[in-house]
């Protein structure tokens, strides 16, 4: 099809690009207020706000950075929703392929946040506190079309475990359209002695979801099927382990991801709100371990279960994850093998650190707005 763009056409589309161009500098962005531990942030940061978001954020020794509360708002004067109650890593798993050491980073020291340092800051970082860096960002095109587009920002907290040789970044991005992205990245120095041996850095998540507020969450799993021998493919959502705690697994062909639906709260449309959890990794690990047998679970919340080592025993009483206040587990690994960009022995001595390694996923809205959100 030939497509002819006249003089007219073309000026049109540039001057409603324009128009719908961000007020705001793509330098350093402002921050919204924040008053202890708590930040409320509009966007667009420095703009006419849109959407926003109200977190707030912790740290303690033996468990790093953390969130206890997040609450969204799709527009202006509207109600704030939450979406998270309490989002963490209940641990950090560091088996080496020898079979030992088998490290826990979390439960099994009593670690403690790294200070704010000034390379943290960069150009346009702030401190939260003397441990936690907030950020803006500009995480580029969230959508374009042609001439038209919008660019993304986000409020980034994170902070540095020092766990002995290594460093773990805490990451957790609060995004525009209502999205957030949770990261873990091993850096720093591999471990004295074993510089070259592979090992894992496994993430295990705990997300205690209160979509609306605490009750009427139900949990499901979505699943992509087709074959190389039909041109047909489908989509299915069904109840989590039949609506029951439990667990489940991540396939790549299957494009596994879990929906935690509220029963109360429905867009302008009708149709149920939702988060999706969606993984970004490259492979599954399968460790001694039992806890580490799947990628995912879900557990009816009760005080206490904290432990992500404990699973097993938190799924035994099967209660129900529909219709109820859940908990969901995600196991997030990094597979790192050493090379000479992680450091390099220099007359028997080791020299260098190892570069970050990055694991994590999304939660992102499903139903959330009525239409394409920031869009004009």
């Amino acid at each position: 099809m030939n497509v002819i763009i006249t003089r007219a056409r073309l000026l049109a589309a540039c001057v409603f690009a324009l128009a719908i161009t961000p007020a705001w500098s793509q330098s350093c962005l402002p921050f919204g207020p924040q008053s202890g531990n708590t930040i409320t942030q509009t966007f667009p940061a420095g703009g006419s706000a849109q959407t926003a978001w109200r977190v707030t954020f912790g740290h303690a020794p033996a468990k790093g950075l953390y969130i206890l509360g997040a609450w969204f708002q799709r527009a202006p004067n509207t109600n704030w929703i939450q979406v998270l109650y309490d989002a963490r890593l209940s641990n950090i798993f560091v088996p080496y392929h020898p079979g030992s050491p088998r490290y826990y980073d979390l439960s099994g020291f009593n670690f403690d946040l790294v200070g704010v340092a000034n390379v943290d800051l960069g150009p346009c970082g702030a401190t939260a506190d003397r441990y936690v860096i907030k950020e803006i960002r500009d995480r580029g095109m969230v959508w374009k079309d042609d001439y038209a587009g919008r660019r993304g920002h986000d409020l980034t907290l994170w902070a540095t475990l020092d766990a002995a040789n290594y460093n773990y970044m805490m990451l957790y991005s609060f995004r525009d359209d209502g999205s957030i992205g949770f990261r873990l990245g091993a850096t720093a120095r591999n471990l004295p002695g074993m510089e070259l041996v592979p090992h894992m850095h496994d993430g295990l998540w705990r997300l205690d979801i209160d979509l609306n507020g605490f009750s009427g969450d139900t949990v499901q799993i979505h699943r992509h099927s087709e074959t190389a021998a039909s041109n047909v493919a489908t989509d299915a959502m069904s109840a989590f382990n039949g609506g029951k705690e439990g667990f489940t697994d991540w396939d790549p062909l299957q494009f596994t991801e879990l929906n935690v639906s509220d029963a109360n709260m429905r867009n302008g449309q009708g149709r149920r709100v939702s988060y999706d959890l969606m993984v970004v990794r490259e492979g599954t690990p399968r460790h001694l371990e039992n806890f580490s047998h799947h990628d995912f679970w879900a557990t009816r919340y009760r005080f206490g279960e904290d432990h992500y080592t404990q699973l097993a025993t938190y799924i035994s009483n099967n209660e129900s994850v529909s219709n109820s206040d859940v908990v969901l587990w995600y196991i997030s690994p990094a597979h790192h093998m050493p090379r000479s960009e992680d450091g390099i022995y220099v007359n028997g001595f080791w020299r260098g650190v190892a570069l970050a390694m990055w694991s994590g996923f999304d939660l992102r809205p499903r139903d959330l707005f009525d239409g394409t959100p920031l869009f004009p």
